[in-house]
């Protein structure tokens, strides 16, 4: 009977598909040699298996492993059918799936167990430097995988073709491909185009359907919104960090403030499923990623260049977004790191130069604070100056035509005829009440019933007027992967949808005020405001 798997080792099958910390004990299917990193480091990457090797079993079912260090000779040295034990390897997103991915800051020991030379030599393993001494349990568990390779045959890895010999140094060269290069500066990107970005996310913002990514590499595009200083008020806040509502956290002035990039930098990029899934779990603030096949195109209303990753049609699963690791070697993610670190070099630079022409640092912020309250000051005075002009002319204020004991003059009802209930007696109507035999009664969760009454608003919803129009488009809801000839002759259109709350207008007095909801939207809301729904931008004071 084969040993059982040592206490605390999870088998590579579970670990392969759970993100978190896991020991394991597998054999190498699959292996690269050791290469020198982009960086400093040196990796090694090899694939583990503990059940369903040997000839005619695919290798990339199992858990590949990409192990970083400084030091060459800290790297495990194996080969295939070698036998690899690793103690608490991070199992996370790397490139698009879950690795197990060992940084130059991980302290991963591991132990490497061969096939001996001869049949009298013994399977002495290779420990990593400090690393302490396997119980009898794990060299058990090894030595029983080791030998059931030899039973099972030579394992012929993915990478290389059958009849040659087994080890990494006859990697078979990866035949050419005519995939275009469509890697992509944003200073270089074009509307109606596709490229391929290596960027930094420098704000997030998620919604049911899509995630707006705000990217930038540190590069200038003139058709991309000019984010402004964050003390500046006179700037548009572009990027959104929360709901006005609370729906996403609170919204508070801290988190609107741009932090930058500023200038003509920042790309957004809006992400539809399965794109959008794998960005709320792994992509980050502060992350850096790597997109592909991301449709740059000009937004409609002002012209700025934006970017839309849709679901692939022939490959509806297929995740072109990945995490990029401290690791990676791509020459392309290291020059975007240090035009990063430049341009903050530069932006404190520039800051301080401010702050010493000014004489003290915090002085912008308090001018600026100065001259909201001088200008909301001006704003106020106005208002009462208009309201004292209006009454000379003889024009009624809205307060005065307002009155709680009267109608609105221009709001009117249909069907005039028609005699005006209170809403407790809507709300009482008997008619919602439904006997069956046996003496059994039971109330209805509404009915399709039309009332005339008088009523009064004591509140609305959203809180912001400008938000009672929003954006609609049927076929944009229905489909995330539309084709760039749908894209182009698609027109926004704006409904009105909002909530009113309303109690009755007249009650007699010591009785209780009913009020209830009104959710107002489409037709309706157009008949009662006399006015079709629009985008509505505040005016600039």
């Amino acid at each position: 009977m084969p040993p059982s798997i040592p206490p605390r080792f999870s088998p590579v099958s579970t670990a392969k598909d759970a993100q978190g910390y896991h020991s394991v004990i597998g054999i190498v299917v699959d292996c690269l040699p050791k290469t020198k990193s982009g960086g400093t480091s040196f990796a090694v990457t090899f694939t583990l298996k503990d059940s369903g090797y040997g000839p005619g079993n695919p290798t990339w079912e199992g858990l590949k492993v990409k192990y970083f260090n400084n030091e060459e000779h800290q790297l495990p040295d194996v080969k295939v059918n070698d036998v690899v034990l690793l103690r608490k390897l991070r199992v996370r997103p790397y490139h698009g799936s879950l690795q197990g991915v060992v940084a130059n800051t991980d302290h991963v020991s591991w132990a490497v167990f061969r096939q001996p030379d001869g049949p009298e030599s013994l399977a002495m393993p290779a420990y990593s430097p400090g690393s302490r001494p396997l119980s009898f349990e794990e060299k058990a568990y090894a030595n029983s995988l080791l030998n059931s390779v030899v039973h099972a045959g030579p394992q012929v890895p993915s990478s290389q073709t059958k009849g040659q010999p087994v080890g990494p140094s006859t990697q078979v060269k990866p035949k050419p491909t005519n995939k275009r290069d469509r890697f992509t500066l944003i200073k270089s990107v074009t509307p109606n185009t596709f490229a391929d970005l290596i960027v930094h996310v420098v704000k997030t913002w998620y919604d049911d359907n899509t995630v707006n990514l705000y990217v930038t590499d540190y590069t200038v595009n003139k058709s991309l919104f000019n984010y402004g200083d964050d003390n500046s008020d006179e700037e548009e806040d572009e990027g959104r960090t929360g709901d006005n509502f609370g729906y996403l956290g609170k919204s508070t002035r801290a988190n609107r403030i741009w932090r930058g990039p500023h200038g003509r930098m920042t790309l957004q990029v809006t992400l539809w499923d399965p794109h959008s899934a794998y960005a709320k779990e792994n992509v980050l603030e502060d992350s850096y990623v790597s997109l592909s096949n991301v449709h740059l195109k000009s937004e409609r209303q002002n012209g700025r260049t934006e970017g839309i990753m849709h679901t692939d049609r022939m490959y509806p699963d297929k995740v072109q977004i990945r995490v990029l690791d401290d690791e990676d070697d791509d020459p392309r993610f290291l020059e975007l790191k240090k035009r990063k670190h430049e341009h903050w070099r530069q932006n404190k630079l520039k800051r301080g130069q401010i702050a010493e022409e000014l004489g003290e640092e915090g002085r912008t912020k308090k001018t600026s604070k100065k001259r909201r309250k001088e200008q909301l000051r001006q704003k106020e005075q106005q208002q009462r100056q208009e309201a004292v002009r209006k009454r000379e002319e003889g024009q009624p204020e809205l307060a005065a035509i307002l009155r709680a004991d009267k109608a609105n003059p221009h709001i009117q009802a249909k069907n005039p005829a028609k005699v005006c209930r209170t809403l407790s007696d809507i709300l009482a109507n008997g008619s919602h009440v439904v006997s069956l035999p046996g003496g059994i009664e039971y109330r209805l969760p509404f009915q399709n019933v039309k009332y005339r009454t008088t009523v009064r608003v004591v509140d609305f919803f959203p809180p912001d007027i400008s938000d009672f129009a929003v954006s609609y488009n049927p076929e944009y809801e229905t489909s995330g992967s539309e084709t760039d000839e749908d894209e182009s002759l698609r027109r926004v259109r704006w409904e009105w949808r909002f909530c009113l709350l309303v109690e009755d207008a007249k009650i007699a007095p010591n009785q209780a005020r009913n009020r209830v909801k009104l959710f107002v939207s489409g037709a309706e809301a157009e008949f009662l405001l006399k006015l079709d729904a629009v985008e509505y931008e505040w005016p600039e004071n």
